[in-house]
């Protein structure tokens, strides 16, 4: 039993368990809160292609493959990867420090386009280039979790719910070639550390105003890095 528990228990993202196993903070985790975060979504292109032309068990170790490397950058750098959407996924960055969080996701965001362009290199000779496609944006969203109540018991998933989520996962579905987009809520924090190509007012899918958009061109700085506190799980920034 107790190893079905520990099972289950990778199910949950870290954090979110460290806080569930503390008295103090549990409560907190009970009911959905608003609260300023910066949300990333990833995607791999073309990878309804991919499923055609690899055997099920070779796209499913590509998948493991790349998505180990990402989400280990992600945790690395604060975030918490909540949702899992086959070729792609969602991570959220909810310190207390809102600048820092879209620093992190931005730093995450170039960190994965290094991993994935390592990973070409070194698996060329087996899969075609695998291009991963990046959208943040930043606002406040109502994190928590979500309980959906059936016949049969309740299931909880652990998210950000509101027009923040909506505008990351729509800026991914807008990159194509292995970009990252941000929204002008992001640009207005990492411009000095980043060039940032206007792309203009773009109308999204179900998103009723336009929204100012910036392609990441590269860094302008050499050595960002984002390190974890060891007396709590808040994490600190360092440059």
């Amino acid at each position: 039993m107790k190893k079905l528990s520990d099972n289950l228990f990778r199910c949950i993202p870290v954090h979110v368990l460290a806080k569930w196993q503390n008295p103090a903070q549990r409560a907190l985790l009970l009911e959905k809160r608003e609260k300023p975060v910066a949300i990333l979504f990833v995607d791999i292109e073309g990878c309804t292609r991919l499923c055609e032309d690899l055997p099920p068990k070779d796209m499913n170790e590509l998948i493991e493959t790349y998505f180990s490397r990402f989400f280990e950058v992600v945790e690395e750098t604060g975030g918490t990867i909540n949702e899992i959407m086959g070729d792609g996924f969602m991570a959220i960055f909810e310190e207390s420090d809102f600048q820092k969080n879209i620093l992190a996701a931005t730093a995450a965001a170039l960190n994965i386009q290094r991993h994935a362009n390592e990973l070409i290199t070194q698996r060329s000779k087996e899969y075609e280039p695998v291009l991963v496609n990046i959208g943040i944006h930043a606002g406040d969203a109502f994190v928590g979790f979500t309980k959906f109540r059936t016949s049969t018991g309740e299931r909880w998933t652990y998210t950000a719910s509101g027009t923040v989520t909506n505008i990351a996962a729509r800026l991914c579905a807008l990159a194509t070639n292995g970009a990252i987009l941000v929204s002008d809520a992001v640009a207005e924090i990492i411009n000095a550390r980043y060039a940032l190509q206007p792309l203009g007012q773009q109308k999204l899918k179900n998103v009723s105003q336009p929204v100012l958009v910036f392609k990441i061109e590269q860094s302008t700085t050499t050595n960002i890095k984002f390190t974890r506190k060891t007396t709590s799980e808040s994490r600190a920034f360092s440059s």
